[in-house]
């Protein structure tokens, strides 16, 4: 038997065939991740957003039930207005601002108002 018939009779990809695959990966990874990125941080925004405007509706609640805003949300916590102190997705902390308008009694350390 001849060696270079046996070469020759195999299938199988080449060197490059694989190089230009990796390579096409490689471009598609690098198109593909920032958009997975800003998509993470959009999500963690909205969902910001989503606890404040409950921290800031149930410190609207406390204020027509008490007559004064809470100073934290733990102090709702412990009245039973929250469940639980809601917590920003970024690790930031929440701040009520008892004379701040409505749209901006709550900020995030993190996202701000």
């Amino acid at each position: 038997m001849n060696p270079k018939r046996v070469w020759r009779d195999e299938r199988g990809f080449t060197l490059i065939e694989m190089l230009v695959v990796l390579f096409v990966i490689g471009v598609i990874i690098a198109i593909a991740l920032p958009n997975l990125k800003a998509a993470g941080e959009s999500a963690q925004e909205k969902a910001c957003d989503a606890n404040r405007k409950l921290i800031g509706s149930q410190a609207d609640n406390y204020y027509l039930d008490l007559g004064s805003y809470p100073d934290n949300a733990q102090q709702m916590k412990r009245r039973g207005y929250l469940r639980t102190v809601p917590t920003c997705p970024a690790k930031g902390n929440y701040r009520i601002q008892k004379d701040a308008p409505v749209e901006k009694r709550v900020t995030c350390s993190v996202h701000g108002d």
